[in-house]
């Protein structure tokens, strides 16, 4: 049977992957018409759904009133306000400044000057991301035309950290949508791990997978480093996984390699005459094109390695030479162990928390493109586990969104089901409840004149972490709040999400690792006065309250969370989110 059958030409729309990086960013798009055309003819069933139906955007441009010029499968995440306006990208001469890494105070909320221009991170991230969609509907409108983009609805798959805080994710959805992306539907936020491995996993040769085979995909990007893992639980007519357990990661992307050399190079030599911006600038741009990609100490540069430094008077205690700087493989060493040992570390937690036997580890990512960290984590995992560097690596991410995306516009492309996710935190509410002497802390108690008895503040998890949570199906948060009738109509509700990442196991009250996730507030006046008036009760001190019983339907996806009110029976959709 066509497993492609039923999507009609009337249903054609575009399905856009974004993949807004820390160091580089990426676009790729399909159609769904292309894809179900295929489908006629070479392609029989989702098993021959291959990524040549995507076409990832490699032309970029290079000077401003320009589209094209540079050919990279992704473009700097980098941007400069020049006094005859914005370059970003492959416009931005060599050595001057710019601004960068910016995609990082998304999380952070740090303040850029790079240029001269006080920007902040959200506002950097719209202007990139600005430019950025512009090259992509001018790229559109050159392989599909005007007139069929005009008529033809586009969606939007947008990719952030796992490891995100749902603040951090917010402001990266609102920059894309003040950049002005016209989505047929509401932008799907996915994470980035999960995209790539929707990609890697499809990607892998299905005569070689069994059920039960587990895989630990890391994701080594520009800032981030994020680990999931999954279980094969079927194999046809499509692959299914689940997530084996719940996803970790860490800071330590390639960017802090940056970091950690330009800090070196400047406490070395940053205080000698003849040192300058420019020097650093050309010192770094070797270090991200040349030395970083092929860094490997067993097999090259056993003398040091070469830093031009012209200008710089000869200083033998530095290993300053005719120009150069000689920077020892000690030193390069001491650069890359702190970062490598880390991801490695990483690895090998995932590994542990899956609880069972794991067939291989998949670097994808660009800096899980480098050699030197594959050969490390072999080392460090032992012949047991393969360590293997998939095609496209480093392009995983954006192409896995736009797989993403097209499962959204027509379930019947989905190429890998994904049953269920572990989720990465305790999910609950804390909330006044009757003390229990046999599961309460006796020295949290309190006297309640309303209910003549004691009480204490506990939490209620409805979501625990590693437990496994299906995409689609909600978790229902019981939601209780009373208000004095003598003090009029409540016009809201409010309440808050709390989460734990830390502790292993659930806690029964609210401790130092509980952290407010996010704040609901529930518009109460859509309610009928006469369901409200249902609601009064009159409590043990005498006064009437109205005692309003609520449900809030959280339904978790990749990297987001949909909230609906749930209120005397009927459904609104009117729960406003407020991240932490």
């Amino acid at each position: 049977m066509d497993s492609f059958a039923g999507l009609s030409v009337e249903e054609r729309r575009l399905v856009v992957g974004i993949d807004f990086g820390t160091t580089y960013s990426g676009l790729a798009w399909t159609e769904t018409r292309r894809v179900s055309a295929r489908s006629q003819g070479v392609w029989n069933n989702v098993d021959d759904l291959q990524s040549d139906h995507q076409s990832v955007i490699e032309s970029w441009p290079v000077s401003r009133g320009t589209h094209e010029g540079f050919s990279c499968v992704k473009v700097p995440t980098e941007i400069r306000y020049a006094s005859e306006g914005v370059e970003w990208g492959f416009q931005i001469p060599p050595a001057v400044a710019r601004h960068k890494w910016f995609k990082l105070g998304l999380e952070k909320g740090t303040i850029s000057s790079a240029d001269g221009h006080l920007k902040t991170p959200e506002d950097l991230s719209t202007d990139y991301l600005t430019a950025l969609v512009g090259h992509l509907m001018y790229t559109l409108e050159q392989n599909l035309g005007a007139a069929v983009l005009r008529t033809t609805p586009v969606e939007f798959c947008l990719t952030v950290p796992a490891i995100w805080s749902e603040g951090a994710k917010e402001k990266t959805l609102q920059a894309c949508q003040k950049a002005r992306l016209k989505s047929e539907k509401e932008i799907m936020v996915v994470s980035e791990p999960e995209a790539a491995a929707i990609y890697t996993l499809h990607g892998l040769d299905r005569h070689g997978l069994n059920i039960g085979d587990t895989f630990v995909l890391c994701d080594a990007g520009g800032g981030t480093v994020d680990l999931i893992s999954y279980t094969v639980t079927e194999l046809h007519p499509i692959l299914k996984v689940r997530e084996a357990a719940s996803g970790t990661g860490e800071r330590c992307g390639s960017t802090f390699l940056n970091r950690r050399f330009c800090e070196f190079l400047t406490s070395k030599l940053g205080d000698q005459p003849g040192w300058d911006s420019e020097i650093l600038a050309e010192a770094m741009e070797k270090f991200e094109s040349l030395i970083k990609k092929h860094y490997s100490p067993s097999t090259s540069n056993k003398e040091g390695y070469s830093i031009l430094v012209p200008g710089m008077s000869n200083n033998d205690t530095l290993g300053i030479r005719r120009g150069r700087y000689i920077m020892t493989p000690a030193e390069m060493d001491g650069i890359f162990e702190p970062v490598v040992r880390k991801i490695i570390k990483l690895v090998e937690a995932q590994i542990l928390s899956t609880s069972q036997k794991v067939t291989a580890v998949l670097l994808v990512g660009g800096f899980g493109q480098n050699n030197y960290l594959k050969e490390r984590l072999r080392a460090s995992l032992g012949s047991g586990i393969l360590v293997l560097q998939p095609p496209n690596a480093w392009t995983a991410v954006v192409r896995g969104a736009v797989m993403m995306g097209l499962a959204r516009a027509n379930p019947k492309l989905a190429a890998v089901g994904l049953v269920s996710r572990a989720a990465r935190k305790h999910y609950g509410v804390n909330s006044s409840v009757n003390f229990k002497k046999d599961i309460h802390d006796d020295a949290r108690k309190f006297w309640s004149k309303k209910h003549r008895t004691y009480r204490v503040r506990a939490m209620s998890w409805f979501i625990k972490k590693n437990d496994p949570v299906t995409e689609g199906q909600p978790s229902v948060i019981d939601w209780h709040q009373e208000f004095l009738v003598n003090e009029g109509t409540p016009k809201s509700t409010c309440g808050s999400i709390y989460c734990d990442e830390q502790t292993v196991a659930a806690p029964i009250h609210k401790t130092s690792n509980v952290r407010a996730l996010v704040k609901l507030e529930a518009d109460l006046r859509q309610l009928p006065k006469s369901d409200l008036k249902k609601t009064i009760r009159t409590r043990e001190d005498g006064n009437k309250y109205y005692s309003i019983y609520c449900a809030i339907e959280a339904t978790f996806y990749s990297a987001s969370t949909k909230y609906v009110l749930l209120c005397e029976g009927k459904r609104y959709d009117t729960v406003t989110a407020e991240y932490a």
